[in-house]
């Protein structure tokens, strides 16, 4: 099906308009989406010629969205909150860093700001930041399939922990 030759040919189709630092891995991505769709549609493309075009546009749409696997995997940092001391900042208890607010030293701070919320909040929104127990991170999708729940469910959940979440450490900071 796919040879080494056209994953080269396809890889430097992709490297026209993808920067060299995310190259590697934005066309890993894509050439595991195209190995796991269905073998005759894959068959089709090769026969036809629109595999180059097919690809063109799966590396663009991974590349751009911030809904694809590639995005998830590579690009998403959850900035806005860290349940892990940052070595990097000298405060004990927390510190404000490019708009951006993070725990040092001090997890239980959120720990007790997320046993605030239902307990049904409080888990997904762990689950989507921390992974399970194998350290698999979710998408919206992933987390989805996983449980059962609607990914937009999912997505109006964890919009509101974030929110909340936010909320009231901005409060306990102008409290300090």
């Amino acid at each position: 099906m796919l040879t080494n030759k056209m994953c080269v040919d396809l890889k430097k189709i992709a490297a026209n308009f993808i920067p060299a630092k995310d190259l590697d891995d934005l066309t890993q991505v894509v050439f595991e989406q195209l190995l796991k769709m269905d073998k005759a549609k894959l068959s089709g493309l090769i026969s036809t010629g629109d595999i180059y075009k097919y690809f063109n546009r799966m590396c663009k749409l991974n590349y751009y969205s911030k809904n694809s696997k590639y995005y998830y995997t590579y690009n998403k940092i959850n900035e806005k909150v860290s349940f892990y001391a940052n070595t990097s900042l000298t405060s004990d208890h927390k510190s404000q860093n490019n708009n951006n607010i993070y725990i040092n030293k001090n997890e239980d701070l959120i720990n007790s700001i997320l046993n605030e919320l239902h307990w049904y909040d409080r888990e997904l929104f762990k689950l989507y930041v921390l992974g399970d127990k194998e350290n698999s991170n979710y998408s919206y999708t992933n987390l989805a399939k996983k449980t059962g729940i609607s990914r937009i469910s999912i997505y109006y959940t964890i919009r509101s922990v974030k929110k909340y979440v936010k909320k009231r450490l901005n409060k306990l900071k102008n409290d300090i």
